[in-house]
């Protein structure tokens, strides 16, 4: 089932991809920015000892790299679409068993083996190289360096072997899959472990603290089956559907035409293509996760690290706007814009049309999501506050994404020049309003007061980058990437 050969062939298709989209400095330039942040994290280290245990930060590390792992492991939701949909002129070697004799199942094994390797190299490497760098001028330990890089790369193992098994179980069960996940989750929330006790259990982190090398076999060997089994949930052949709809496009039109007369046939045409190709389900979840994320490490942080640190909502509501940069790329790719060339369609027009569509989802998962933290951690009286600082960033940040990358966001943020013009819009903007939540808990009324400051400045910004659509979208032709 491992070919060696057909595995080496990804890696090639993976570079040339990346070189294509964004240009041939990616790669250096991303492992650069990881070796620079881990070298910030290491000098700083004597310092941030004096706040943190060092047994809490690994704890912490291990377990962003387990979620990492999970989730870069959602492609397995997709198998069935890469088999069914071509993107445009390219075609990936994991879609070649319909033309050479080679059975999808073992192409599925042979991309989770080339993510895993890829995501180790080109992310935890980095991080451990970083940290060496750091070694040179704070007393870190070579030795424990490499435990650390072997503890990390056991965590991101479990976290993707787990996560790919989860959801090609879920892209095959459906509904079974669902109802099965959500009894384990009820059974393991109502079982009233203790979870401090667990999270120090995760084997990775226990190699670390015992450095006990029976275990680096056992979990490669859970990783390894779990990614056969997973495998066997993968259709070798996807199954036709087929799907009836009413004709809907009229009344939808004349639904949003009470929202914007100019965009109503365009964003009429993109709700129907979420709703009819089942996209809308991936779109939410893919905006959810990241909260609920968020929600699940600030209450780590609160209630087991036990550190003098308090997380309002109007931290929350100021994460949401950042963390929108996903849901804006996914609407942007949410169909192939070649197409769009030959209709009498600019790009500035369609860009508009996702910016609406960017705005509408971000009130429909952020709004729910607001009031249930605000009424977890009994602050309903700030759930005002937290909208307004909602509406003000998420806005800003997708005026700000909207010019700089338009209907290319997956590709042209990774890029260096346009990555940094978005960290330097959007970062001061993100602290600012961080700080803000914080400083709240101080002095309410002068937070207040800085905080509607704020919000006009960052609508005026977003206007401004909108205007300036036309001067750098306007003639640009469609493409995929």
């Amino acid at each position: 089932m491992l070919d060696v050969k057909i595995l080496k062939l990804m890696f090639k298709e993976e570079f040339r991809l990346h070189a294509s989209f964004f240009n041939r400095s990616f790669f250096p330039f991303s492992s650069l920015a990881i070796i620079l942040f881990t070298f910030i994290m290491g000098a700083s280290l004597p310092m941030l000892r004096r706040v943190v245990a060092i047994d809490d930060m690994l704890v912490v590390a291990q377990w962003i790299l387990l979620f990492y792992g999970l989730g870069v492991g959602g492609f397995a939701m997709f198998a069935d679409r890469i088999l069914e949909r071509r993107f445009g002129s390219v075609s990936l070697l994991l879609t070649s068993s319909y033309t050479l004799p080679i059975r999808f199942i073992r192409l599925f094994f042979l991309f989770y083996i080339k993510d895993t390797l890829y995501y180790i190299f080109f992310t935890i490497l980095p991080m451990i190289l970083g940290l060496a760098l750091a070694s040179l001028f704070v007393p870190i330990s070579i030795s424990s360096l490499l435990f650390l890089f072997i503890s990390l790369t056991l965590s991101f193992l479990l976290g993707i072997s787990f996560s790919v098994l989860l959801f090609a179980a879920l892209a095959r069960l459906r509904a079974a899959g669902l109802v099965i996940a959500a009894a384990i989750g009820l059974y393991i929330g109502s079982s009233g472990f203790d979870v401090k006790v667990f999270a120090v259990q995760l084997p990775s982190l226990v190699f670390y603290h015992s450095h006990s090398f029976y275990i680096v076999p056992g979990v490669l060997i859970t990783s390894l089956v779990l990614g056969v089994i997973s495998s066997r949930f993968i259709k070798e052949v996807p199954s036709p559907h087929e799907r009836r709809a009413k004709e809907s496009f009229m009344k939808i039109v004349g639904l949003t035409s009470r929202l914007s007369s100019k965009y109503s046939p365009m964003l009429s045409k993109d709700i129907i293509d979420l709703v009819r190709s089942g996209i809308i389900f991936p779109v939410i979840l893919t905006f959810l996760t990241p909260l609920l994320f968020l929600y699940a490490v600030t209450w780590f942080v609160e209630s087991v690290m036990l550190l003098d640190v308090s997380f309002s909502v109007l931290f929350y509501a100021a994460m949401v706007g950042f963390l929108g940069t996903m849901l804006y790329s996914w609407l942007s790719n949410v169909d192939i814009s070649e197409c769009y060339n030959s209709l009498p369609l600019s790009m500035p027009h369609v860009i508009r049309t996702k910016l609406i569509l960017f705005l509408f989802f971000t009130c429909f998962v952020a709004v729910p999501y607001l009031v249930i933290v605000g009424y977890l951690k009994g602050e309903m009286d700030l759930l005002l506050i937290s909208l307004f600082i909602m509406l003000t960033v998420s806005a800003y940040v997708g005026s700000v994404l909207a010019y700089l990358t338009g209907l290319f966001t997956n590709s042209y943020l990774l890029d260096a020049k346009i990555l940094l013009q978005f960290t330097l819009a959007v970062v001061p903007v993100l602290l600012a309003e961080t700080l803000l939540s914080f400083y709240y808990q101080f002095n309410s009324e002068l937070a207040t007061l800085y905080i509607a400051g704020l919000g006009p400045i960052l609508v005026a910004a977003s206007m401004v980058f909108l205007n300036r659509l036309d001067r750098r979208w306007k003639g640009r032709m469609f493409r995929i990437a």
